[in-house]
């Protein structure tokens, strides 16, 4: 997301660890935090990017000045940071938007289940058999879907927000409109040239043609 040359070019103003080694340790330090608060900052964008009422749009675009103003800051600064607490009132925004926006979502479906049944989060779906199912506006939050089988399924408004995608099947899969999706997560999944990702997330080239 650009953390690692955001910390070398404006955290540590061009000074490259190489050229000088004493300043390697803290940059190393520095790439983690300065790497997390730039995927909340990708998140903050995203959520932006949805039709909200102007109440929550001012809030997150409050949220968002906040973060890129703290990337701005000194090396010291940074290591101090609690981003526990940074990250707490963005994860309660971003909790609402994803509820509103699955909900729309819902409405519009031609056989909608009960709203408790699309909230899946931090449920352990490790190797669970769902190839063709359709699961949009499904709620993944937090969810380990470690090796699942998710080829073809419809994955379209589901919140990815923090799940386990690894080695993850997603070989024909619908993604199109998934939601808070990094491009780590894909990384770290299997797919294929039939897998429809959203715009901003690139084919891994391990993925088989």
């Amino acid at each position: 997301m650009g953390a690692g040359q955001f910390v070398s070019q404006i955290t540590f103003k061009g000074q490259n660890w190489r050229d000088h080694p004493k300043l390697g340790t803290i940059m190393f330090q520095v790439f983690p935090v300065m790497e997390q608060i730039h995927e909340m900052i990708a998140y903050t964008v995203e959520a932006l990017s949805y039709d909200l009422p102007h109440a929550l749009t001012d809030k997150l675009s409050s949220q968002l000045k906040k973060l890129r103003d703290i990337t701005k800051c000194e090396a010291e600064y940074l290591l101090s940071l609690d981003l526990v607490k940074l990250r707490a009132p963005l994860n309660e925004l971003l909790t609402k938007i994803s509820a509103s926006v699955r909900a729309n979502y819902i409405e519009k479906l031609p056989t909608p289940k009960s709203y408790e049944e699309y909230d899946h989060g931090g449920s352990d779906w490790i190797g669970k058999q769902l190839s063709g199912k359709d699961l949009r506006a499904f709620h993944f939050r937090g969810a380990y879907l470690i090796a699942a089988d998710l080829r073809h399924a419809d994955l379209r408004a589901v919140d990815f927000i923090g799940a386990d995608l690894r080695d993850a099947d997603l070989s024909g899969a619908n993604l199109m409109t998934s939601m808070f999706l990094t491009q780590m997560q894909i990384n770290s999944a299997k797919g294929n040239v039939k897998t429809i990702l959203p715009f901003y997330i690139q084919r891994p080239l391990h993925w088989s043609h």
